[in-house]
């Protein structure tokens, strides 16, 4: 990648920069140009590129928020979670509940989430044992299948692999199908 003093420049001023918001504006020079990628920028200066896209996301916030993060009310980590809003009305809403109910960061993401999916966290993950007892059940009724299980705040995945030619899988797909349809019915 070649790059212009000017671009240089902006890259060491960026470095050599304390303050986060006064770091995300330089940022924001620097992509506007047009001429370095933000994979680029990130390579540069030594972090991800997805961190590069967190800074950015910062410049959406209200100053009713950026104010709360100078005075120390909330912390970079709150900035952080908070940018993940679109609506600038919703972002000074949780900011507002943050400050009346002292949230910790944990709780600041609760409430982000509950914003952005409507998903209030409750409840528990399955523990490792449940876990490992449901995929050895599974995976003991054939040799041929294996079994991922995933939970997220958000959401919980099963991965069920069956190994083999399509006509072997597609057998035993069906006879899955039929089974939940089974199940189902009773």
């Amino acid at each position: 990648m070649s790059t212009s003093p000017e671009i240089n420049q902006l890259i060491s001023e960026i470095k050599n920069e304390t303050d986060i918001l006064q770091k995300v504006k330089l940022l924001t020079q620097l992509s506007k140009t047009g001429e370095v990628k933000i994979k680029d920028i990130a390579a540069q200066l030594g972090v991800q590129s997805s961190y590069v896209c967190h800074l950015l996301r910062l410049k959406r916030l209200p100053e009713v928020v950026i104010d709360g993060y100078y005075s120390n009310t909330i912390s970079l980590s709150h900035l952080f979670i908070i940018s993940r809003i679109k609506d600038i009305t919703k972002m000074v809403e949780v900011y507002e509940n943050v400050l009346a109910n002292s949230l910790t960061v944990k709780g600041t993401e609760e409430v982000v989430r509950d914003v952005l999916y409507g998903i209030k966290t409750k409840g528990d993950y399955l523990n490792r044992e449940e876990k490992e007892n449901f995929i050895q059940k599974i995976t003991g009724i054939k040799k041929n299948l294996s079994l991922k299980i995933i939970q997220t705040r958000i959401k919980s995945k099963i991965i069920l692999e069956i190994k083999g030619n399509l006509d072997n899988t597609s057998k035993e797909v069906r006879n899955l199908l039929k089974g939940f349809e089974t199940a189902q019915k009773e």
